[in-house]
């Protein structure tokens, strides 16, 4: 029998050393936010800098925790996106709360399984309180349900799963592999949504064994929403054509421009044809905090399944996806298995059973049973506390807030004789094109002018934001999303883009 190594003490520390490092980790923590305006929005080493900055063996034995507290200032800090800068105007993932990021340090201290009832209680409990305040903002009703998940992708990936179950009428226990009906029916089935739909359906249309064509991605109107009558007459083809509408996906603030489609007609359109209806609220879905802009969001309370991203706007730290049901058994029946080892018989599995305080309220939850997730962490334990400590109003302010710096910065533009805007600002998305006007250039020359610009910026780290591409030509944009931003954060930001441009007009081949 082998020796058991005799443990120095050096792994399980005394509560004074974990005392001590976790002051000195917040101590980093506050070193990192309080310093994030005056350092670089972009760091300046490259790919290969990088991987030899990082270039070490596996340790053998460990190091000192100062030293590695060290190694994160000097190596992690400079060379990370300064995401909660007020100069980051990239990808919809906004500095996190403080609330947040220590529930999170809860959560891993704690290491609560959230997959079964009988592993994590409280964990479970505040999980269906979160979902239900979820489902409530969205108007679901009472028998709706939901899961948390890793994200948008993952909660459409989701979404697109129940609307075959529905289309075919199955669920995880009714499926017959050998059934070559079924397959066939299968393949008849199509999936609608906007051509500025997020890349994730494309992904869950090929996870799902499908064929690419049948996802039908719609053109858009001036404002970048799904041309309804387009979609509407392509349905009406297809069924003529002997196929089956099964999905009809709504985007209600799209990553390129924050549009949102006209979901009442979407809904009618899926009614039409009996088929499911799914809403990606992933960025968007925040503004249903807000009484002043969520009648924009008109028609989601119809929805079938709803995506939503609380990492984005609702400032919680990666990870904080979720997916809304409106029919909470038909999400439990899809996904129900029923392992001996943990098993918990639940009131839902008798269906007499019902409880007036909405679905499964009162119950023992097993959210293993209700997606693909097994092992699941508490993610619901920051979302519960920072709603708590922030309440809707505060999180409504942020959301209107941002939204209007950003059509602060459309009128700036708007102003200037070499910005274009190109996008609907709808949310807190502002696009735009630079076409400078001291000599005629090619509509490919002024793509590469906008590239340069985006470039340009990053490099000297002034700010961030990105570029994309919109009526085939390449357009800059810029995300607001952050509570602390102000006007002055975004005149700042009009100043970089004019200098910029001033020098790249001076030096075409760059600065």
């Amino acid at each position: 029998m082998p020796a058991v190594p005799k443990d120095d003490g050096h792994e399980f520390w005394d509560e004074m050393e974990f005392r001590h490092l976790g002051y000195s980790i917040v101590d980093l923590i506050s070193e990192y936010m309080q310093g994030l305006e005056g350092r670089r929005v972009y760091g300046p080493v490259s790919p290969a800098g990088l991987d030899d900055l990082f270039d070490e063996e596996m340790p053998e034995e460990g190091i000192e925790s100062e030293e590695l507290l060290q190694e994160c200032r000097a190596k992690i800090f400079p060379n990370s996106m300064a995401i909660g800068s007020t100069r980051y105007f990239g990808m919809m993932n906004p500095s996190p709360l403080p609330m947040a990021i220590f529930a999170d340090a809860l959560c891993s201290a704690m290491n609560q399984n959230a997959a079964s009832w009988r592993h994590a209680p409280a964990a479970t409990a505040v999980e269906k309180r979160v979902i239900r305040w979820f489902c409530e903002l969205f108007g679901m009703g009472d028998e709706s349900f939901g899961t948390l998940v890793s994200g948008g992708s993952f909660a459409n990936l989701t979404g697109l799963k129940l609307a075959i179950n529905r289309a075919l009428d199955r669920d995880i226990d009714t499926w017959d592999s050998d059934a070559v009906p079924h397959l066939a029916e299968t393949a008849k089935l199509r999936f609608y949504v906007s051509k500025q739909a997020h890349y994730s359906f494309r992904k869950s249309i090929d996870v799902l064994g499908l064929g690419h064509g049948q996802l039908r991605k719609m053109p858009v109107d001036k404002l970048f929403r799904i041309d309804p009558d387009i979609l509407a007459r392509t349905m009406r083809e297809d069924v003529a054509a002997g196929l089956r509408p099964c999905a009809v996906i709504g985007i209600a603030g799209t990553t390129n421009t924050g549009s949102i489609d006209k979901l009442e007609i979407l809904a009618n359109l899926a009614r039409e044809h009996d088929c499911w209806f799914h809403v990606d609220a992933a960025y968007g879905g925040a503004v249903m905090l807000s009484e002043k802009y969520n009648p924009m969001m008109t028609g989601i309370e119809r929805a079938d399944s709803i995506t939503v991203d609380p990492h984005k706007w609702f400032y919680a730290p990666f990870e904080a996806g979720g997916i809304l049901v409106r029919d909470g058994d038909f999400l439990r029946r899809s996904f129900l298995v029923r392992p001996e080892y943990y098993m918990e018989k639940t009131s839902a599995d008798d269906a007499t059973a019902h409880d007036p305080r909405s679905f499964h309220m009162g119950d023992k939850v097993n959210f293993f049973q209700y997606g693909l997730h097994g092992s699941r962490r508490f993610n619901a334990l920051k979302l519960w506390m920072t709603m708590k400590a922030t309440g809707r109003r505060r999180f409504a302010a942020w959301v209107e807030k941002d939204i209007e710096l950003a059509r602060v910065l459309a009128g700036l533009l708007q102003r200037t004789s070499e910005f274009k805007l190109v996008g609907p600002n709808t949310l807190g998305i502002c696009t735009f094109r630079w076409e400078p006007s001291d000599r005629e250039r090619t509509p490919e020359e002024v793509d590469q002018l906008n590239r340069d610009m985006q470039a340009t910026v990053e490099r000297e780290g002034d700010a961030w934001f990105s570029h994309t591409i919109l009526n085939e030509r390449v357009t800059l944009r810029v995300n607001v999303e952050n509570r602390n931003m102000q006007r002055d954060d975004i005149i700042r930001l009009l100043n970089v883009l004019r200098r910029t441009a001033a020098r790249l007009k001076d030096n075409p081949e760059g600065v």
